[in-house]
């Protein structure tokens, strides 16, 4: 069952990446609004693999409201989900006892949630600025400060380099938008955790001669997780397209390895938050 959790998931975000790979792109975590889904009745947001597959199913559905519960859920809260509406699939990892061994394994279960838009009766959402409207906040200037990451600007391409410690990235009036500045500066953020001494993120164990684009992948998530951390439009990188092959091949071949990707940007994310909180 566990197997199959994995495969349904996957198969939908290979679905979205497909279409993107002959035109334009059409990822789910390049959104065009919102923010992190979130669980209607706790009102925390849901992390790594549960993002993406919510991502995927609101824009599927066409949804925008960012909020998500299961049906229970929803009439603890008064609502009731319309008849005939199709539920979207999330996962949760139940620890299992296992005789002889030290370590803990976990093993996903399936639950199923349905979004604010599949129910009546549900409580008024927080309106949002129309995208147009949207700026890069003084926030996430603060954010991308308060890491402690060397920043250079200048030249043409968006990169970290490891060997001196930082990021480099084109001036701001290279990009067409803020939020495309801002999903970049994100992305190489997400890089820079990684390094020895912060998460010390090394994917080649996992994914061997496919470690280089799975990092990448990490990066694209990390990035599109904390723009909508910071309610901005997520944006793909300027270098998207050459890895969506690989990514597709990756993910074709491993349908685990979204989950493992999804979970470390989960983490890099979670980190340079952190870091935002301790300059606070």
């Amino acid at each position: 069952m566990a197997q199959d959790i994995h495969q349904i998931v996957t198969d939908k975000i290979i679905a979205t990446m497909e279409a993107g790979e002959h035109g334009n792109w059409t990822c789910p975590w390049h959104r065009t609004g919102g923010g992190l889904p979130r669980n209607a009745l706790t009102g925390k947001a849901y992390r790594g693999i549960n993002t993406l597959s919510l991502w995927v199913g609101a824009q599927a559905s066409g949804y925008t409201d960012d909020r998500w519960a299961t049906y229970k859920q929803w009439n603890k809260l008064g609502a009731q989900v319309r008849k005939g509406e199709r539920s979207t699939l999330v996962v949760f990892f139940k620890e299992m006892e296992t005789e002889g061994e030290d370590r803990k394994r976990f093993v996903a279960r399936a639950s199923y949630a349905f979004n604010a838009s599949q129910v009546d009766g549900a409580p008024a959402a927080a309106s949002l600025p129309a995208p147009s409207d949207w700026t890069l906040p003084g926030e996430f200037e603060r954010f991308v400060s308060d890491t402690g990451a060397s920043i250079t600007h200048g030249g043409d391409a968006a990169f970290y380099q490891p060997s001196e410690d930082r990021i480099v990235l084109p001036k701001r009036d290279r990009f067409p938008t803020a939020q495309g500045y801002a999903s970049t500066a994100a992305h190489e953020l997400v890089h820079w955790s990684g390094a020895k001494g912060r998460l010390d993120r090394d994917l080649t164990g996992r994914f061997k001669t496919s470690a280089y684009a799975a990092e990448e992948l990490v990066a694209e998530l990390g990035s599109a997780f904390l723009m909508a951390e910071h309610g901005l439009e997520a944006e793909p990188h300027p270098t998207h397209a050459s890895y969506l092959a690989s990514w597709l091949k990756l993910l074709r071949s491993d349908p685990k390895a979204i989950f493992t990707a999804a979970s470390a940007a989960s983490r890099a994310a979670g980190y340079l938050t952190s870091l935002k909180a301790e300059m606070a």
